[in-house]
């Protein structure tokens, strides 16, 4: 029997719940399909809600050396839920910012990789966790979606401070430093700025974690978070992650790009059917909804550009004035 240690340990994260298993089943399935019989595969996921049922159900689809285990971070964001409700739009919960707590909770861990629950894997993540970022905070690829709306070029702009092609990214694929983020104490001033300006934002744990760690993030290749989007042209050979980002899903739409390597996998899953359901119940209105919400964040965007109301301008004040005294 084959025996692992942190040498040959690839730490993953998601955060999930029942309701999303169907998808996040689909990408730990293709995750445990691409797994190395060289390394072992700690798959965590953070919960407030994940049913022993549902647990066994993503065990049976996996390799022996995959591991699933959950986490319960209800204890750690008890007492800022209000605070991290406040400013979620749509179809977002407060799971998109459990990511921020990976370095505190598993403080034995060096480094590991997040994932969102919307991606499929065409390749091994071992490749992506053993990646050398060197001593920056974060591996992470820029984010295609942003740099074709001006608004939102504009926005990332004024709002982090960072170039939108060059340096805005993705937080939906990182490879973490987690060393590094606990001795720049990256998850204390996130809370210190949520508790005591809570900014408005386009993409919340997304535009933090870019504002936190600017200037210190090691930029991957763009694929491993290609965007189910028309944008970047992609050799299939360089193809190691599609991530079905924002309202372009292929379990609600047809003609998504990209969309053959989702159902490949999910008809391997015992998903499939519920998954196909789902997306023949994806109503007109739903759709609507869905088209509403991209124009709210555009809307959103613009406002936040137009009112200045961002962290960079007020950061840089507190510091200026600091200074000054």
């Amino acid at each position: 029997m084959k025996r692992y240690n942190e040498e040959n340990t690839v730490h993953v994260f998601f955060a999930s719940d029942d309701r999303y298993l169907p998808y996040l089943g689909v990408a730990i399935k293709s995750l445990s399909d691409y797994a190395s019989d060289k390394y072992l595969y700690d798959v965590k996921i953070l919960s407030e809600g994940f049913s022993e049922e549902s647990l066994a159900e993503l065990k049976r689809i996996i390799k022996p050396n995959v591991n699933i285990s959950v986490y319960d971070i209800n204890e750690k964001v008890s007492y800022l839920r209000e605070h991290l409700h406040l400013r979620l739009r749509d179809y977002y919960s407060i799971s998109i910012y459990y990511r921020m707590f990976i370095p505190s909770m598993f403080s034995e861990l060096p480094r590991a990789v997040y994932l969102d629950s919307d991606i499929v894997l065409c390749d091994d993540v071992a490749k992506l966790y053993f990646t050398d970022i060197g001593d920056n905070l974060l591996g992470a690829v820029t984010d295609e979606s942003v740099i074709t709306v001006p608004v939102f070029c504009d926005y990332v702009k004024r709002q982090i401070g960072v170039e939108s092609e060059s340096e805005y990214f993705n937080s939906g694929v990182l490879l973490m430093n987690l060393d590094g983020m606990r001795e720049e104490k990256i998850e204390e001033i996130f809370i210190q700025l949520l508790l005591a300006y809570n900014f408005n934002t386009v993409a919340p744990d997304q535009d933090y974690l870019n504002f936190l760690c600017r200037g210190r993030v090691h930029y991957l290749d763009a694929g491993w978070n290609k965007h189910a989007i028309p944008g970047r042209d992609i050799d299939e050979s360089e193809l190691h992650l599609v991530h079905y980002n924002m309202f372009n899903k292929p379990w609600r739409y047809d003609n998504v790009p990209f969309e053959e390597k989702f159902w490949s996998v999910a008809r391997k899953t015992p998903f499939a059917d519920e998954i196909y359901a789902g997306k023949l119940a994806y109503t007109d209105e739903n759709r609507a909804a869905d088209m509403e919400g991209g124009k709210k964040l555009l809307l959103t965007a613009k406002e936040i550009f137009e009112n200045g109301d961002s962290m960079n301008e007020v950061i840089e004040e507190m510091v200026l004035y600091a200074v000054a005294i």
